[in-house]
């Protein structure tokens, strides 16, 4: 008998799972490990060490392999022999068995899962699934429910999307509560917390959120305004950095002037993991420089205050008219009408870097080279051409 092992995406820069492939008299007998791992991650017989949770999932491979040399054994032993039907049933019999009873509850294991999560996940990732635990934890109560592991199928399910219509949560929220709830389902289900698959079947529905445009005029306009405030003035730099670079806050946040070349920034993104190389531009220069020369650093604010303050910002130079998007809860439409100033958040700077060095003739593959997007599906996110951008390719293509 031979035992290998293979990967089912090998050429996936994310993860991807691994099967086990066993050969005897001939045959080949297939079997998902049930493990998860990045390729660059895989020796081709174990998971390397400094991967996140390698100890309990090479655990886990050994685990199947000693099943396996341990049926092997026993058949030698008693002198019979080994076939792939027989080798298939004795080892599907003894993957199944259910796991010893663990005595924690779903909340406490719940917990573990976030805290483990810390390592790999950003802060806001780790913000996003304690605020899933706390309305499952409110959605128990006002049930007057236990939740259990054995008890996530798909009554639960209804139940839960009763409540979330109830209180009002738009589509796309519930939608995200629930990819969290199966991401939480599937990792526990891994470590033998719990056999219990009804939660594959929860259909996760999502809509594209509606999205401001803003123009390179609009934005043009906030860098040359003095705004009479040493900290609205930081804002401004800091989101005009961010329309020229396309660096998410928190990177722009942790930006020290080693990072900076004459040419380049080289950073690390927090939330991929991966160090990237952004040209720099003059206007990023000079803000740099200009931060650099008066505080000894690039000086960042709080996300909160930021975000605050730019709606602000936006306004006073007249981005203020009013918009109105449709959302959905359920089959219900929820009208939702403000000024436009109001929707901004800082991440529109990375959006307006997105769009505009699209409209600008720059590839799809080189601006993704510069954000870090992996795939065409993340990066579509980013892309709000106004009806104006549309208007103008559409005359300039046709010649009118």
């Amino acid at each position: 008998m031979n035992i290998g092992f293979f990967l089912k995406e090998p050429t996936k820069t994310t993860e991807t799972m691994l099967y086990l492939a066993v050969t005897i008299g001939g045959k080949r007998l297939k079997r998902s490990t049930g493990v998860k791992i990045k390729p660059s991650n895989w020796t081709g017989v174990k998971v390397k060490t400094l991967a996140t949770d390698s100890e309990s999932k090479n655990l886990k491979i050994d685990k199947l392999v000693n099943i396996l040399k341990e049926i092997e054994r026993e058949y030698l032993l008693k002198n019979l022999q080994l076939s792939k039907e027989l080798l298939e049933k004795e080892f599907d019999e003894r993957i199944e068995l259910k796991p010893e009873p663990i005595n924690k509850s779903f909340f406490d294991v719940f917990n573990e899962f976030i805290e483990l999560g810390k390592v790999s996940k950003s802060i806001n990732t780790t913000r996003t699934f304690n605020t899933c635990k706390k309305h499952l934890k409110e959605f128990g109560e006002e049930e007057n429910i236990e939740i259990t592991f054995d008890k996530i199928d798909l009554n639960f399910y209804d139940d839960l999307l009763a409540y979330f219509y109830e209180k009002g949560f738009l589509n796309s929220t519930i939608g995200k509560y629930i990819k969290l709830l199966k991401t939480f389902m599937e990792w526990s289900k891994e470590r033998s917390f719990h056999s219990n698959i009804l939660y594959k079947k929860f259909l996760v529905f999502k809509e594209d959120s509606e999205k401001i445009k803003l123009n390179a005029e609009i934005v043009e306009k906030l860098r040359i305004t003095d705004f009479g405030d040493d900290y609205q003035n930081i804002v401004r730099d800091v989101f005009i950095l961010s329309c020229y670079t396309g660096l998410r806050f928190v990177d722009i946040q942790n930006l020290k002037p080693k990072n900076i070349s004459d040419d380049f920034i080289k950073v690390h993104i927090q939330k991929t993991r991966e160090v990237l190389n952004i040209p720099l531009m003059n206007i990023p220069k000079e803000i740099i420089n200009g931060h650099i020369e008066k505080y000894g650093l690039i000086r960042v604010p709080t996300n909160q205050f930021c975000n605050r303050e730019i709606k602000k910002m936006f306004a006073k130079i007249g981005f203020n008219s009013i918009v109105q998007f449709t959302k959905h809860s359920g089959s219900k439409n929820i009208i939702i009408e403000k000024n436009s100033s109001d929707y901004l958040t800082m991440h529109y700077g990375r959006v307006f870097f997105v769009t505009n060095s699209l409209v600008k003739g720059m590839g799809e593959e080189f601006v993704r080279e510069i954000t870090g997007h992996k795939d065409y599906k993340s990066f579509k996110k980013y892309v709000q051409f106004s009806k104006e951008m549309v208007a103008e390719k559409l005359l300039v293509a046709w010649g009118n």
